[in-house]
């Protein structure tokens, strides 16, 4: 494949000493560690005190294949958000998502409120609202290191409501995402039985 020769920069929002996903990044990438604020206070930092037009976001708990990073800067232009595909609302999971700082820009950035969770979603959301093009990759191009989750019911719960009000087209795919979540088996062998 051929590359692109574009500079990108990578922001990694996380307050771990340890990070997984550098191991795999090239040496030659600038990287911006952000651990301050919350997740999508981090990534909108990250984005802001970057130089490059191409902006690759990564999770700290991720591991890959060096070519796959340059492998999904090459899928981005200034009309696209490219990510790794989520699958059950048809968006991406900001676990690992490439876009260009106009993009960033013209959307208004991470939306803050969500602190922590769902800025991914919403960020998808408003490139769509907006006419940017969305690209997935398929999530087995990065390893994710599994990890205990600190988001409660209520926490999802409040998200989905904002998400719901905020974005009134996409509530009925974000509320059936929201019901087919791991996290709630019992809905799912309710409605299945109705």
């Amino acid at each position: 494949m051929t590359r692109l020769n574009e500079e990108f920069e990578v922001v990694i929002p996380s307050i771990k000493e340890n990070i997984l996903t550098t191991d795999s990044i090239p040496e030659n990438i600038p990287v911006h560690i952000i651990g301050e604020g919350t997740i999508n206070e981090a990534r909108n930092i990250g984005v802001s005190k970057s130089n490059a037009e191409t902006i690759v976001i990564l999770d700290d708990d991720l591991s890959f294949d060096k070519s796959t990073l340059y492998d999904i800067v090459d899928m981005v232009d200034e009309n696209t958000l490219v990510g790794m595909a989520e699958d059950t609302v048809g968006l991406i999971l900001g676990r690992s998502m490439v876009f260009k700082k106009s993009l960033w820009r013209d959307i208004g950035g991470f939306d803050e409120r969500l602190m922590s969770h769902n800025g991914d979603t919403d960020f998808a959301i408003r490139s769509k609202k907006n006419n940017y093009e969305i690209k997935r990759f398929p999530q087995s191009w990065f390893y994710h290191e599994e990890h205990s989750r600190s988001v409660t019911t209520f926490d999802r719960a409040w998200r989905l409501a904002y998400l719901c009000i905020k974005h009134p087209n996409w509530a009925p795919h974000l509320i059936d995402s929201f019901l087919l979540k791991p996290h709630f088996p019992w809905i799912r062998m309710w409605s299945s039985r109705n």
